[in-house]
């Protein structure tokens, strides 16, 4: 039995040490389980502010998109992952799932993952097992 705890704040700093982020990227900020992207799409566009909720259902982590600005952020993403399939990640008109199961599965056998939870003060909880 194995677990792990860390905050939606060190999951995004890992993200952004080791994912190259587009140019249209101009600020990430993070506050408890809310994360805040400001984009710049064009040189004629202004810059806009995407907001994230980082939530957990059904043992997945569950990124919900802005109601507001909930189909840009579906175009965008459709259009990147359309070719991309990517066990574990599905995608939404109002969120993005992951389910660590799946992605850990074709990585790491023998792992299974029994809980994961995210509260509203960002911290994510991953409780696993071997065998």
């Amino acid at each position: 039995m194995g677990f792990v705890a860390l905050e939606v704040k060190e999951l995004v700093d890992i993200l952004l040490k080791n994912v190259d982020m587009p140019e249209i990227i101009t600020k990430v900020e993070v506050n408890k389980n809310e994360v805040v992207v400001g984009v710049k799409p064009a040189a004629f566009l202004p810059q806009m502010s995407l907001k994230f909720t980082i939530t957990s259902m059904q043992n997945k982590l569950s990124i919900l998109f802005d109601p507001s600005k909930n189909l840009i952020v579906y175009g965008f993403l459709l259009g990147k992952l359309k070719d991309e399939k990517i066990e574990g990640l599905q995608l939404f008109k109002d969120r993005l799932e992951i389910d660590l199961q799946k992605i850990l599965a074709g990585n790491v056998k023998g792992v299974k993952v029994n809980r994961v939870e995210v509260d509203s003060g960002g911290k994510i909880e991953i409780d696993f097992c071997c065998g």
